[in-house]
C-alpha cells in the first residue's frame, strides 16, 4: 500500500479522492493470501490488481464466520 501511494500520489497524477476509492477497494480484500501473493507487485499495479480480484479474495478465511 505504501509503494502504491507513493508511485499514485507521491510520484504521480493521482489526488487524495482517486487514493480514497483504492484504500476502499482494498479494504475489501480480506484473503491474506491474496495479499501475500501480490507483495512483490509494483505499487502502480495495485488498481489493477484490485479490480482482478475474484469473489473468493474479497471472502474470509475464518470458517467460524
Amino acid at each position: 500500500m505504501a509503494a502504491a501511494y507513493t508511485a499514485l500520489v507521491v510520484e504521480g497524477a493521482w489526488d487524495e479522492a482517486a487514493w480514497a476509492e483504492v484504500e476502499d477497494k482494498s479494504r475489501s480484500i480480506t484473503r491474506a493470501g491474496w495479499w501475500i501473493d501480490q507483495r512483490d507487485a509494483d505499487g502502480c499495479d495495485l488498481p489493477e490488481l484490485l479490480d482482478a480480484a475474484g469473489e473468493g479474495d474479497r471472502g474470509t478465511e475464518n470458517p467460524f464466520r
